[in-house]
């Protein structure tokens, strides 16, 4: 019977954590891999006007999750040979 509880209790551990775990730069790269040019532009753009607020009322976690997707969007927008299209 302990057990059960036991390995109840880490299954359900396990399972909020990998839940709760905040995206890599990889996954955030694959989430916006089908953008054209322009939709990253105009989400970099979007990030850029706000970045400074959600900042200032984000916990540690939020910040590294909102850097971590502001680095993804830069990589892309350089990836996809953006920059050299259309100026920024």
């Amino acid at each position: 019977m302990m057990i059960s509880i036991r390995l109840l209790v880490i299954f359900l551990f396990t399972g909020f954590h990998a839940s709760s775990s905040a995206l890599s730069i990889e996954q955030y790269k694959n989430q916006y891999a089908l953008l054209p040019c322009t939709g990253l532009e105009a989400r970099i753009i979007s990030f850029d006007k706000t970045i400074s607020m959600r900042l200032s009322n984000a916990s540690k976690k939020e910040r590294s999750k909102l850097k971590r997707e502001y680095k993804a969007l830069n990589t892309l927008y350089k990836q996809k040979n953006c920059h050299k299209k259309t100026p920024r």
